[in-house]
């Protein structure tokens, strides 16, 4: 892969009724699943340094966190942790689709915090 091309995250969050649930290839296979993506671009990013390994990420979380997000307005405790697991599945398979050494280290370092 080139730097130069846009990368459809695999960010991805299933949802039925608009609550984002668990990624379940059985689930998807049997529910009306909506599927939302939305592209990083990792052009001008060298995945070797550091520090923009640490801006990547930042750009993947985010874009991570607004497919997750539910649409109501009121979201209970039960919705923010899967909203959460979401964002951070979402973000794992990201990092893991890039192959990058230095972002996966930056990744793992951020999830032991």
């Amino acid at each position: 892969m080139t730097l130069s091309q846009k990368l459809p995250i695999a960010i991805t969050a299933l949802a039925l009724t608009g609550m984002p649930l668990a990624i379940s290839p059985a689930m998807a296979a049997t529910t009306d699943v909506h599927i939302k993506t939305k592209d990083v671009s990792i052009l001008g990013f060298d995945l070797s340094d550091r520090a923009d390994a640490a801006r990547l990420l930042k750009q993947i979380t985010t874009a991570s966190k607004r497919v997750c997000t539910i649409s109501t307005h009121r979201e209970t405790v039960r919705e923010r942790v899967l909203r959460r697991r979401c964002a951070d599945k979402a973000t794992d398979i990201a990092v893991q689709s890039l192959n990058s050494p230095t972002l996966n280290a930056v990744w793992q370092e951020t999830q032991q915090n």
